[in-house]
C-alpha cells in the first residue's frame, strides 16, 4: 500500500467509516504501515492529506493474515471454538444490504507443516452460512516462495488469493506478483474483489555502491476500474561520523475510473545527523504546480513526547488556482501512559489553520480489576497488580522483551494464541531497588479477550547506611541490629549497612534478655541507597552500660 505526498502530510486509512490509523509522512512515495490494522481480508479508504485539503482517495484491499508460529518445521495443532456476536448493518455501495443482528459462531482449525509445505484449514459457521478457508505456503529451493489462499461457503460464495514472491540469482533483485479474485453470494457480508498487483526490486548496489536502489510496482483493481503504478529510486550519496545523506526521486500515476490521469513526481535530498535530528529538501510536481519543500524531524528516545516535526512548502512555478502558495505546518507524536497518538497543525492551501489530535490506547477488565495502555498491540494482554507507589518502576520481561510498569497498576496488551513466560524484575531505568517475594514468574496462555491478573508480592528495598549511638552519644560498637527482613552486625565505630523495606522503616537492637531500643528512620524521599548519619537508638541510655556477651547481642 504505497501513498504519494506533494509534501509533508498524513495518510488516513478508515473502514467502513471508521478511522484506523494515522500516518504522518513527508514529501513522496511511501508504503503505509499495516502493522497495527486487524487481521483479516477486507477494503480500506486511503486518504492523502496535506495541508489540510484531501488530494487523494482510493480503495485498497487488506490481506492481514494470523499466522504467529506456524512456518516451516511446526507440529500439527488444532483448535475448536465458538460464540455468539453483533454484526452491524453492512451496505455495499447501496446494492447490497443488511440489517443489523446477533448471530452464532462456531468453527475448527487445524494447521501443521509437511517438510517444506505450511498449511492451515478453518470451517465455520455463522448467520446460517457454511464457510471453508485454506491456506498453503511453499518455498521453492529457498528462491521463490509461493502462497495460496482458498475460501468457499454454502451460498456460493468463493475467493482465491496468489501470491509469488522471487529472488532472481546474483542477490541484487527481487520480484512479486500477487493477484486476488473474489465472488460473493447473497449472505456473506463482503464484497467481490477482483486485482492483480506487480512489482520489484533492483539493488543495483551490488554491482556498484554508488548506483543505488531502484523500485517498481503496478496495482490494477478490475472491480474499482482504477490503477497505478509506482517508481522510486533511492541513492546513499555520503556515510560517515556526521551523518548520512540520501537522495530520493520518483514518480506516481493514477488513474480512478474515467478520470483524467493523476501524476506527481519527486526529488529529493534527506540529510540524517546524530542524535535523531533529521531534515529533507526537495520538490515536487502534481496538479499542474512545482512545489519546493522544507521538512525537518528530532527524535526522542525517553519520555513523553518522542517525534516532533515541522514542515513548509512553496509553489515556485504553474498555477496554484485559488490555493495559498505558501503552507506549512507541525506535529508531534507522543506516547504516554494511558495513550499515544499524534497532534497536527496544519495551514490549509486555502489560508485557514487546521488541528487535529489522534490517540490511541486500550482497556484491560477483568473482574475488579480495570487498567489502561497507550499500546495497542493486541486483543488480549495481562494486568499488573505490582502495588507500587508514587513513581515506582519495575520491568517486565516476556518472551525476551522487556516492558516498563509503574505505579500501582499496568494493563499490557499482547497478542492473542500466544504461550507467554513473564518475570518480572528491577528496572534498569529506576533507582529504586525492589524485592520481588511472589509471583515472580508466570506462565501464560491467551486467546481473544483473555485478560490475565499477576498480583505479586513487591517489597520496596532502601539500602541503608549510617552510624547508631544510644541516648548519651556513645556509638553501638560490633553490636547485632535486626529490621523486618534481615539483620546485620555494626562495626567498631557503630556503622552499618542493611537493606531496608520502605513500608516498615526501623531498626531495632535487643539487649540484657528481653530489653529493646529502636531507631525510627525517615525514608520517605529515600531512593536506592541512603545514608542516614547519626542516628539514636531510642530505648537505650549508654551503650557502656550493656553487658557485652554474644547472647545479649543476638536478636
Amino acid at each position: 500500500m504505497i501513498a504519494f505526498l506533494p509534501a509533508a502530510g498524513e495518510v488516513h486509512l478508515t473502514r467502513d467509516g471508521r478511522l484506523l490509523s494515522v500516518q504522518n509522512f513527508t514529501m513522496g512515495n511511501h508504503e503505509v504501515d499495516t502493522r497495527g490494522l486487524p487481521y483479516g481480508i477486507y477494503d480500506v479508504e486511503v486518504e492523502v492529506i496535506v495541508n489540510g485539503r484531501v488530494i487523494s482517495k482510493r480503495t485498497q484491499r487488506v490481506n492481514k493474515l494470523f499466522s504467529r508460529g506456524r512456518g516451516v518445521g511446526a507440529p500439527l495443532a488444532w483448535q475448536v471454538w465458538g460464540g455468539s456476536f453483533h454484526m452491524d448493518r453492512w451496505s455495499e455501495n447501496g446494492k447490497k444490504t443488511r440489517p443489523a443482528k446477533e448471530s452464532w459462531l462456531a468453527g475448527a482449525s487445524t494447521s501443521g507443516s509437511l517438510s517444506t509445505l505450511s498449511w492451515a484449514a478453518t470451517g465455520y459457521g455463522y448467520d446460517n452460512q457454511a464457510v471453508g478457508e485454506t491456506r498453503l505456503t511453499l518455498p521453492l529451493g529457498g528462491a521463490i516462495n509461493v502462497n495460496l489462499q482458498n475460501m468457499l461457503a454454502s451460498d456460493s460464495s468463493w475467493s482465491s488469493i496468489g501470491s509469488i514472491s522471487a529472488t532472481l540469482p546474483g542477490g541484487f533483485s527481487s520480484l512479486w506478483v500477487n493477484q486476488e479474485k473474489t465472488r460473493i453470494g447473497n449472505q456473506l457480508r463482503r464484497s467481490d474483489a477482483d486485482n492483480r498487483a506487480i512489482g520489484g526490486t533492483l539493488n543495483l548496489n551490488s554491482l556498484w555502491s554508488k548506483l543505488g536502489t531502484f523500485s517498481i510496482s503496478y496495482n490494477d483493481d478490475r472491480r474499482y476500474n482504477s490503477h497505478y503504478y509506482t517508481a522510486d529510486y533511492y541513492q546513499n550519496v555520503y556515510s560517515g561520523t556526521f551523518g548520512s545523506l540520501g537522495l530520493r526521486a520518483g514518480i506516481q500515476r493514477y488513474n480512478n475510473g474515467d478520470s483524467n490521469a493523476n501524476t506527481g513526481k519527486y526529488i529529493a535530498l534527506d540529510l540524517s545527523l546524530p542524535l535523531g535530528n533529521w531534515f529533507s529538501a526537495g520538490m515536487t510536481h502534481q496538479n499542474g504546480y512545482t512545489m519546493a519543500n522544507l521538512s525537518a524531524r528530532k527524535q526522542f528516545d525517553e519520555g513523553t513526547i518522542r517525534t516532533v516535526g515541522a514542515n513548509l512548502s512553496r509553489a515556485i512555478s504553474g498555477d496554484t488556482g485559488d490555493d495559498k502558495t505558501l503552507s506549512g505546518g507541525a506535529y508531534a507524536q507522543f506516547d504516554a501512559r494511558y495513550a499515544s497518538g499524534t497532534l497536527n497543525v496544519n495551514s490549509a492551501a486555502d489560508g485557514y489553520i487546521n488541528t487535529n489530535l489522534t490517540a490511541n490506547g486500550s482497556v484491560g477488565w477483568q473482574g475488579k480489576n480495570i487498567a489502561a495502555s497507550g499500546r495497542t498491540d493486541g486483543n488480549a494482554g495481562v494486568i499488573f497488580n505490582t502495588g507500587l507507589e508514587d513513581d515506582g518502576q519495575i520491568s517486565a520481561k516476556i518472551n525476551g522483551r522487556i516492558f516498563p510498569l509503574n505505579g500501582k497498576r499496568n494493563y499490557l496488551p499482547l497478542s492473542p494464541y500466544g504461550r507467554y513466560e513473564v518475570e518480572l524484575q528491577n528496572s534498569k531505568n529506576s533507582l529504586d531497588s525492589y524485592d520481588i517475594v511472589s509471583g515472580r514468574k508466570s506462565h501464560l496462555t491467551l486467546y481473544p479477550g483473555n485478560v490475565a491478573v499477576i498480583e505479586p508480592e513487591v517489597k520496596q528495598m532502601v539500602t541503608v547506611s549510617g552510624r547508631i549511638r544510644a541516648e548519651d552519644g556513645t556509638l553501638l560498637a560490633n553490636a547485632r541490629i535486626n529490621n523486618h527482613i534481615g539483620r546485620t552486625r555494626t562495626d567498631e565505630n557503630g556503622e552499618f549497612v542493611m537493606d531496608v523495606d520502605k513500608k516498615y522503616p526501623t531498626i531495632d537492637f535487643r539487649y540484657s534478655g528481653n530489653k529493646t531500643c529502636e531507631v525510627a528512620l525517615e525514608l520517605n524521599q529515600a531512593r536506592g541507597a541512603v545514608w542516614v548519619g547519626d542516628v539514636v537508638c531510642s530505648g537505650l541510655s549508654s551503650w557502656a552500660a550493656v553487658t557485652q556477651t554474644g547472647e545479649e547481642n543476638e536478636s
